[in-house]
């Protein structure tokens, strides 16, 4: 496990932020002004990440049983997916729960992974958002014994977890997205005031070390969903600019796959 950093060029903020709860809200805040786009299907899929993760659980969730989504943010899939599911959407963030009972129909309460409090419901069938990165050694333990709490006997339990982090990975977050963010920098400061900044994004692991440490809370690993090979080459502006990610992901033997989707089984019986 590794601390994951973010660079940005910006105008309006002035300081680091090294709370990654804190950063990964702005962003998520940022990145969706109209919140209403997330539930435009037509909007929705021209995400390959959010459509891929909502195909992917499309065809593996068991119609039959309940499903609770932790870490839902806007609960674009969870949307898409409750007039054919059971489903039950999650977040900690009061934002996204009042969002949703104030706007749309989708069943989202208030949890926190951290902090289960005196809750005694269990499922048959949890996914576990792509939120492991913000939590710590400790905090990820703590939220896989939670889990482990409100999960009944032999419940499937998918995570979706972003990125393997490896060499090129390291490469890329520690060396060359600083670099050409800090070049992007110099060119903007002619014509502007900006700062060149870094926000803590949370922590990187690799898959291997990430399904040890469920197994070591008695989940059996069943198998796992790999995609997307080519956005973590993206996020360079020379890579999407000179079009190379398909050659690189290929050369690399894609190992790189940005989308990871984990299932588990509660092995208490």
């Amino acid at each position: 496990m590794r601390k994951w950093y973010k660079y940005f060029v910006s105008s309006k903020i002035k300081n680091n932020i090294d709370d990654r709860f804190l950063f990964t809200n702005h962003q998520l805040i940022e990145d969706n002004k109209k919140s209403e786009d997330n539930f435009n299907f037509e909007i929705f899929k021209k995400n390959q990440v959010f459509l891929k993760q909502y195909n992917f659980l499309k065809n593996n969730l068991n119609k039959n049983k309940e499903v609770l989504f932790l870490g839902s943010s806007w609960g674009g899939s969870e949307y898409f997916l409750k007039d054919e599911y059971k489903i039950i959407a999650s977040d900690i963030e009061d934002n996204y729960v009042e969002y949703h009972k104030n706007n749309t129909d989708l069943n989202y309460i208030k949890v926190d992974m951290l902090n289960l409090g005196s809750s005694n419901k269990k499922y048959e069938q949890i996914v576990v958002n792509s939120v492991a990165y913000l939590f710590d050694k400790d905090q990820l333990e703590k939220c896989i014994q939670n889990i482990k709490k409100i999960s009944k006997p032999k419940a499937k339990i998918f995570v979706i977890f972003i990125s393997n982090d490896g060499f090129l990975i390291k490469l890329i977050d520690k060396i060359l997205l600083p670099i050409e963010t800090y070049l992007v920098y110099l060119i903007k400061k002619l014509k502007n005031k900006v700062d060149f900044l870094r926000g803590h994004q949370g922590f990187r692991r690799n898959i291997k070390d990430f399904i040890k440490i469920w197994s070591k809370n008695n989940f059996e690993y069943q198998s796992i969903y790999q995609d997307l090979y080519e956005i973590d080459f993206n996020r360079l502006r020379i890579v999407q600019r000179l079009k190379i990610s398909s050659f690189l992901s290929k050369i690399f033997f894609k190992s790189t796959p940005y989308l990871n989707i984990l299932i588990f089984k509660n092995h208490n019986v």
